[in-house]
């Protein structure tokens, strides 16, 4: 549609500025109200504020319940629906805050020596259990150490990317705080990371995940374990070598958990997370979701949202477990029978469940939503789906005053022999007219094992505002087409699913509104990797943009936070193991063949995707006499596309949408 027709404007990069975030969708315990995160960008702070809002079920419009100029976050309801406990930033540091449902002041409740990361309200309300790197409540004077600046390293684990700078040698473990302002106590202590504490139904015990495995520095094992609220020696509920366990929760009569995660600790997200049962007692768990087919995790990737990253629930009457299921491009809501059965989707549509919660009868659902033409709104059903209403309309006055171009949801032939149909979006550029030939711009997802999916995408719409075509696949390798699909990148990075990449690529060609002469190629992580990969295998892509990307296997195994055991699985053995497979796979080995004029991006302090990686690439292709870019973003992180400073995110996209438009 011509921009001309609508009186809407174009996109810009500074539009978001103009975009709210809304999150972590929570239902009073009487399902009346819904509190929740609203997240604005501070252009002058150069910073992000969020603050706790407040709306009725029944309708009306939302209220801003708290008012400080910080960062609040994280609400949960007392189990009377009488308090609100937050987390918030205004004391310099995440710490836990509450504040009556009739207003009023917050008021602090902890004063940890490190934030907060997260809590839980015991069921009878009068207690806290708390996840903070503080040792004790009151920590004891220590000898001064000599003073330097040079940093002695023991661990594998020593850095983790977010976190600047170095890991120190605290351990998360759980406390309990007093709502009265009592004295806290220290729950869990020792060498292991505790984290999400999870009430028992009789308040006694509290469960909660950890790694107390002997090897725990250089493996991946997530176990879930239980311990007295007032302390002492955690019994194991579900653990050993081969848990990947996550989000415990307690059934409503205390004679089992259930939690998320699967059984190849090494594998990470190349497994499909399952919906796990076991008995209070521990033993063997159940997986309820094996036949699925499906990860019960939020996998859909976007540069335009806030997640709470939900754990399951179950029904106040224990028969059903809600959990979100990544399927196809969408993340819905399901509830799975505890007892084994067909699950039943509750919440569906082509959209993102972000989170959800339910009222304390388990009459009602609150759910934060993503749609392809909306960020994000909360939404309320009744348990069974039915009865679903919108409760905010958060960007609705912003996006009526500018162009969105929608996603046209397609399946296309693959380049590979078998000719397998992969998953993609077509976006069309503003204004498009039938008979003209646009420029195209292919966008790779990361992970590897990620998807693209049925969300609100500002790089996306931004490209199409600036008139390009824009293709985005999910092509094999990706999360939410079952485990075979998921699992064919493993060892064979690049290999496998390039041929798909391009089958799509000469799939929308063939439609008749594509310049084959136009095309770019952009991704991030793993789609950073790709867009190297591609370049390094065809000269037919005339712009590349490649961000916080790989482009050397063997060194990203030594300086990644998580090379030394993500590429042992994902490539297949060590690289003094397998060297001339990480050599293979590894797009800087291409470099020579490498013609396409590449921009790369990449932050200062990515742990993840280090920034070496991004040197070497750049230093090659200079040497060879190629078109090459380097643009650096200072005290940014992996995360720079979605969390980083405001400042930094509109000028990475004011770079993408320069290099295409010098180059195609």
């Amino acid at each position: 549609m011509a921009e001309e027709s609508t009186g809407k404007r174009r996109l810009t990069p500074e539009d978001i500025y103009e975009i709210a975030l809304v999150s972590d969708a929570q239902i009073s315990p009487d399902g009346q109200r819904v509190a929740y995160v609203r997240t604005v960008l501070d252009r002058e702070r150069n910073d992000y504020r969020s603050s706790i809002w407040l709306v009725d079920v029944a309708g009306g419009e939302p209220v801003r319940f708290t008012t400080a100029d910080a960062r609040d976050s994280f609400p949960r309801w007392s189990p009377r629906g009488d308090w609100l406990a937050f987390l918030s930033n205004r004391s310099g540091k995440d710490q836990v805050w509450l504040i009556h449902l009739v207003g009023g002041e917050a008021q602090q409740l902890t004063r940890f020596p490190e934030p907060v990361t997260y809590f839980a309200w015991s069921p009878d309300g009068t207690t806290l259990a708390v996840v903070t790197k503080a040792e004790t409540a009151e920590p004891p004077e220590k000898e001064p150490e000599p003073e330097t600046d040079v940093v002695r390293i023991t661990r594998i684990r020593y850095r983790s990317d977010g976190t600047p700078g170095f890991l120190d040698d605290k351990r998360s473990h759980l406390w309990c705080v007093p709502v009265d302002g009592g004295r806290p106590w220290q729950v869990t202590s020792g060498d292991f990371d505790d984290s999400w504490p999870a009430w028992s139904p009789g308040g006694h015990e509290i469960a909660f995940v950890s790694n107390r495995t002997p090897d725990r520095e250089y493996n991946t094992v997530s176990e879930i374990w239980a311990v007295r609220a007032s302390g002492g020696e955690p019994r194991p509920l579900a653990t050993g070598d081969a848990a990947y366990f996550f989000k415990p929760v307690w059934s409503p009569d205390g004679t089992a958990l259930a939690f998320t995660g699967h059984r190849e600790p090494f594998a990470g997200s190349s497994r499909n997370h399952q919906l796990w049962t076991v008995a209070a007692g521990g033993g063997e768990p159940a997986s309820l979701t094996a036949a699925l087919d499906r990860s019960v995790e939020d996998e859909v990737l976007t540069d335009t949202a806030a997640s709470s990253k939900p754990g399951p629930i179950w029904s106040p009457d224990g028969r059903w477990i809600y959990v979100q299921v990544s399927d196809q491009g969408n993340v819905h809501l399901y509830r799975v029978p505890a007892g084994g059965g067909e699950p039943q989707l509750i919440v569906g549509g082509r959209r993102r469940v972000l989170d959800f919660s339910l009222s304390a009868d388990g009459s009602r659902i609150a759910c934060t939503v993503s749609e392809p033409l909306n960020p994000c709104d909360i939404i309320v059903c009744s348990a069974d789906g039915s009865d679903e209403r919108r409760l905010t309309r958060v960007n609705e006055d912003f996006f009526a005053t500018v162009e969105l171009s929608e996603p046209e949801e397609v399946w296309l032939p693959s380049a590979s022999e078998d000719r397998r149909p992969i998953h993609a979006w077509i976006m069309k550029p503003i204004g498009f007219r039938e008979g003209v030939r646009y420029p195209l711009v292919l966008e790779i997802h990361g992970g590897p094992h990620a998807m693209y999916g049925n969300v609100y995408f500002h790089e996306f719409q931004l490209l199409a505002a600036q008139g390009y075509v824009v293709l985005y696949t999910n092509p094999r390798g990706s999360q939410g087409y079952g485990q075979q699909f998921l699992s064919c990148t493993r060892g064979a990075w690049g290999e496998a699913d390039m041929p798909d990449l391009m089958g799509a690529v000469d799939a929308v060609i063939e439609r008749g509104y594509v310049d084959s002469n136009r095309l770019g190629v952009t991704g991030g992580s793993y789609g950073g990797f790709m867009t190297n990969w591609v370049i390094g295998h065809t000269d037919r892509f005339k712009a590349a943009v490649t961000q916080r990307c790989v482009s050397n296997l063997a060194s990203f195994y030594g300086t990644s936070d998580i090379g030394f055991h993500f590429g042992e699985h994902e490539i297949g053995g060590t690289p003094w193991e397998q060297p001339e497979l990480y050599r293979r796979l590894s797009p800087l080995t291409y470099a020579p063949q490498m013609k396409t004029p590449l921009l790369i991006l990449h932050s200062e302090q990515d742990y993840r995707c280090p920034i070496e990686q991004a040197e070497q690439l750049f230093v090659w292709l200079k040497k060879l006499g190629r078109t090459v870019e380097f643009v650096r973003f200072p005290d940014e992180s992996h995360g720079l596309s979605r969390s980083g400073k405001p400042k930094h995110r509109v000028e990475r996209l004011q770079h993408i949408l320069r290099w295409f438009a010098e180059h195609l």
